[in-house]
C-alpha cells in the first residue's frame, strides 16, 4: 500500500537531518544490492528509504512479518493486517494469511473487518459533536433524554434474595456513559444476577431489535454498580447510540454517516455490509469448540483444540441487509484505511483535510484520564488484555496511558487506544505522531498479537530524536 494521506514538513534541526540522512543512505545501499535480483526491488527500496527517513530501522520492522507468519503457521491466526503511520505517512502496511480460509482468499488491504468495540470511539465522537452544539451536557442525567432509563435501581443481591434492589444513590449521566462508570454491565464477564439477566436478554445478538427497544428493556434491569463508583465495561456505549438518536432526531447510522463517515470519506464503514461488498467481508473465526458453547458461556467458553474454526453464521445476522440493531458499542464494519482516516482526524485535533469534526479542546478532553481514583474492573485477558493495568486510565471513549512505567508499556504517556473482541486494535501516540492499526478476525480472541504488533513497532523506532521526545 503506497499512499500518503498527509505530508508533513520535517523540522528537526541539522543534527537530526544528518542522522536521518545516514539512515537513508544505508537503506539506499541495501536496496541497490537487491535491485537486480528482486522483481519488486524498486518498491522495497522506496519503503526502506521512507522507514529510515522516519527513524524506523527497516530490519527491525521485518520482525513483525516473521512474528505474524509464525502465528499463522501455529494456527493462532488465519489472517491479519497491520499498518503503521508516522507523521502522516504510511511507513508500514502488510497483509498476512487469508480472509477466508475455505475459499482460499488472501487478506487484502480493502478487506472488511468486524471492528466490534473499536466502534466505541466513533460513537463517543458522535456524542461529543452534540455536546459541542449545546444539545447535550456531559453532566445531564441520561433520563433527561431517555425517560425509559429514569429511576434505575441498584442490584444488592443477598443469599436469601439474589434479586434484591435499592434506590440508586444517583442516576447515571452522559459522562458516566462515556467513561463506563454508569453502573451497567455486559453479561459476559461474570455470573452476577445482573449479568445473568443481560445474557437472558441476549441484546447484542438480536439483529431484529432496534436501539429504542434495547434501552426500553435495559430500563427494566437494575444497575450492577452505583453510578460513578466503579469503571465497569458495559453496554453504556450502546446507550449512547440511542442517546444520539433521541437528541438528533436521526437514526444512529444516518447521524454517523452524515457527520463522520462522509466528511472523512470513510466509504467502507457501516453497520450492514452492502451486497456488492460481501466478497470483501472477512470470515469470523473462533477457537476450536467455542462456537457451540458461546451462547451459554460467552467469553468464558474454553477451546477444545489448538486451532481456529469458523464461528458460524449466528454472529453475522446483524451485518446483513435488513438488520435493525445499530450497536454503538460494537456493531460497525470497517477497513484499516477507513479507520486510519478516523485516527488521523483525532491525531490532528479533530480535523482531517479541511473537514473539522470536533475542536482540539474536545479531543484533548476525550483523551485525558477521566477516572482518577475510581476503581477499575479487572477484565479477563480474553476480553481486553491490559485494559485494567496500573498506569492506565480511561477518558471519554478511549483507554489512556497515564504512566507507561507502571503500565509496563512502550507507548508514551498520553497515548490513547482501544480494541475489539475479534483481536482488532489501534493506538494513537501524539508525542511520536504515531498511529498503529491491527486487524484480524477471531472471537473470543485468545492471543496477544495486537499487543505484539504494538511492541514490535516501538522496538523498531530507533531514531535519536524520537527517543529525546520522552525526556
Amino acid at each position: 500500500m503506497q499512499i500518503v494521506l498527509k505530508t508533513h514538513e520535517i523540522r528537526r534541526g541539522e543534527t537530526h537531518f544528518f542522522c536521518r540522512l545516514s539512515r537513508l543512505f544505508a537503506a539506499f545501499v541495501f536496496g541497490a544490492l537487491i535491485l537486480a535480483a528482486a522483481p519488486r526491488a524498486e518498491a522495497q527500496i522506496w519503503e526502506r528509504w521512507q522507514q529510515a527517513w522516519h527513524g524506523f530501522a527497516p530490519e527491525r520492522l521485518e520482525r513483525i512479518d516473521r512474528h505474524m507468519e509464525n502465528a499463522i503457521q501455529q494456527g493462532k491466526m488465519v489472517g491479519g493486517l497491520g499498518m503503521i503511520v508516522h507523521e502522516g505517512d504510511i511507513i508500514y502496511a502488510r497483509e498476512w494469511g487469508q480472509s477466508n480460509r475455505k475459499a482460499g482468499k488472501p487478506m487484502t488491504e480493502d478487506t472488511l473487518f468486524r471492528i466490534f468495540s473499536m466502534t466505541k470511539p466513533i460513537t463517543s465522537v458522535a456524542v461529543m459533536i452534540l455536546v459541542e452544539e449545546g444539545k447535550l451536557r456531559l453532566d445531564d442525567p441520561i433520563a433527561k433524554h431517555l425517560p425509559e432509563l429514569a429511576n434505575l435501581r441498584l442490584s444488592t443481591p443477598r443469599r436469601d434474595n439474589p434479586n434484591a434492589t435499592i434506590a440508586a444513590p444517583r442516576q447515571p449521566t452522559v459522562r458516566d456513559l462515556l467513561r463506563h462508570t454508569a453502573g451497567f454491565s455486559y453479561g459476559y464477564f461474570s455470573l452476577s444476577p445482573v449479568d445473568t439477566a443481560y445474557v437472558q436478554k441476549n441484546w447484542l445478538l438480536r439483529p431484529d431489535m432496534d436501539l429504542a427497544t434495547f434501552t426500553q428493556e435495559l430500563g427494566e434491569v437494575p444497575l450492577r454498580f452505583a453510578p460513578g463508583t466503579r469503571w465497569h465495561y458495559s453496554v453504556a456505549t450502546d446507550v449512547l447510540g440511542r442517546l444520539v438518536e433521541a437528541v438528533s432526531g436521526q437514526s444512529f447510522g444516518a447521524f454517523l454517516r452524515a457527520r463522520i463517515f462522509e466528511p472523512l470519506e470513510m466509504e467502507d464503514t457501516f453497520f450492514r455490509v452492502p451486497p456488492a461488498k460481501q466478497e470483501r467481508f472477512a470470515v469470523l473465526y473462533a477457537p476450536e469448540g467455542v462456537p457451540e458453547k458461546f451462547a451459554q458461556e460467552g467469553f468464558a467458553a474454553q477451546p477444545t483444540g489448538p486451532g481456529l474454526e469458523e464461528a458460524g453464521e449466528g454472529f453475522d445476522g446483524g451485518y446483513q441487509p435488513g438488520a435493525m440493531l445499530e450497536s454503538g458499542g460494537g456493531g460497525l464494519v470497517s477497513t484499516a484505511e477507513d479507520y486510519l482516516r478516523f485516527c488521523l482526524m483525532l491525531l490532528e485535533g479533530g480535523e482531517l483535510e479541511g473537514e473539522r469534526i470536533l475542536s482540539p479542546q474536545s479531543i484533548s478532553l476525550m483523551t485525558s484520564d477521566a477516572l482518577g481514583a475510581i476503581p477499575q474492573q479487572a477484565l479477563p485477558d480474553i476480553a481486553l488484555p491490559g485494559a485494567s493495568n496500573t498506569g492506565m486510565g480511561f477518558g471519554l471513549g478511549f483507554g489512556v496511558v497515564t504512566d507507561r512505567g507502571l503500565a509496563g508499556m512502550l507507548p508514551a504517556n498520553g497515548t490513547y487506544f482501544w480494541g475489539g473482541a475479534a483481536g482488532t486494535g489501534f493506538w494513537i501516540d501524539p508525542k511520536h505522531e504515531l498511529i498503529g492499526i491491527f486487524m484480524t478476525q477471531s472471537m473470543p480472541h485468545l492471543t496477544t498479537l495486537r499487543e505484539d504488533f504494538r511492541d514490535l513497532t516501538y522496538q523498531a523506532l530507533t531514531d535519536e530524536d524520537d527517543r529525546e521526545r520522552d525526556d
